[in-house]
């Protein structure tokens, strides 16, 4: 399946950051920064408005034209604007580029490192490139020193094509296998993120729901007490420390369902979040449910998924899941609801 192109940024959140795509609220403290001359020490010097509106325009569009590009860097306790990290990648740049660029008042607080970390996660988990770069002035050692602890190596000097200065390249590689999707067992410290990612998931199912449905809530404490049960398998992707998806499963004998077979696995959930569809990801997160129940020395597996859920209706079944019953309504969901079974 081809991914498709996103033409907006998609929403990335880390424990103190959103990245997102830029908005009109973000033009004036950018403007009000292209002006701080410390700001703009190595990126050209401060910028009238018409060249910085122009400079931000350019970086919103990129993701229309690359589907990739930069973020706005907004801090989670009180929504600021705090600058931009992402990739860059013009005609006749010499790479594909990540950079970035914070306010002043965000410097020394490991913002930049926090917001490159999770954009990596992201290219790196749903992009191509086996490689990034990023150049950056001889003189600008904070910059180095961050590119430094991404894990870049500073492979000398070179002259940058189309602006015609000599700067530094610095090169980053790809992570070996699936480890930049930063799969692992879930722990409590995951569950603030996991309770956030599976209420936006039963809020999108508004536009599948009948009339009158609401969303079934999903607070942190519900995600605490179903991580103590000792016999709960869940599984979290957080790469560059966003969580991007989680699955869980658990004998059916002690799940709701109450099931007397000792060979049923109830599949419980297998949610991803949508800055990362079409990337691969949940077929990991499957794969990995299916490989941990198999060697437990389950024989089956169960799942319910609503029946007007055609996405996931279509994944399960592209991954060898079969149909056993579309006609009844599961609490859980409150729609009607499709059963589905897997041999292990």
């Amino acid at each position: 399946m081809v991914r498709p192109m996103p033409a907006l940024a998609p929403r990335l959140v880390t424990e103190r950051l959103v990245l997102r795509a830029f908005e009109p609220r973000d033009v004036a403290p950018h403007l009000a920064s292209s002006q701080d001359p410390e700001v703009q020490r190595y990126l050209g010097g401060v910028k009238d408005p018409y060249e910085a509106f122009a400079t931000l325009a350019t970086h919103a569009g990129h993701w229309a034209l690359r589907g990739y590009g930069s973020w706005a860097v907004e801090r989670r306790a009180d929504g600021e604007y705090l600058g931009r990290v992402g990739l860059w990648n013009p005609e006749t740049w010499p790479d594909v580029e990540i950079g970035w660029r914070m306010h002043r008042a965000a410097w020394g607080n490991g913002y930049a490192t926090e917001a490159a970390r999770a954009a990596l996660g992201w290219v790196w988990t749903t992009q191509p490139f086996d490689h990034l770069i990023s150049i950056i002035h001889p003189d600008n050692r904070p910059s180095q020193r961050l590119a430094a602890r991404l894990g870049h190596e500073n492979t000398g000097m070179f002259e940058v094509p189309s602006i015609g200065i000599a700067a530094q390249r610095w090169w980053i590689e790809r992570p070996p296998g699936d480890e930049a999707y930063a799969i692992r067992a879930a722990t409590h410290d995951d569950a603030e993120d996991l309770s956030r990612l599976i209420t936006a998931a039963f809020d999108d199912y508004i536009s599948i729901s009948p009339p009158g449905w609401t969303p079934r809530p999903h607070p942190p404490q519900e995600e605490h007490e179903l991580l103590d049960h000792p016999d709960v398998t869940a599984l979290v992707a957080r790469p560059g420390g966003v969580l991007a998806g989680t699955v869980l499963h658990r004998p059916a004998a002690t799940s709701r369902l109450q099931s007397d077979d000792p060979g049923l696995v109830h599949f419980v959930r297998l949610f991803v979040d949508p800055a990362w569809h079409g990337s691969g990801l949940a077929r990991r997160l499957h794969q990995h449910a299916v490989d941990d129940a198999r060697a437990r020395g389950f024989t089956k597996m169960v799942l319910f998924t609503p029946l007007a859920q055609g996405r996931a209706r279509r994944f399960y079944e592209r991954e060898g899941w079969t149909r056993v019953r579309d006609d009844f309504s599961d609490e859980r969901f409150g729609m009607p609801t499709v059963e589905y079974s897997y041999s292990l």
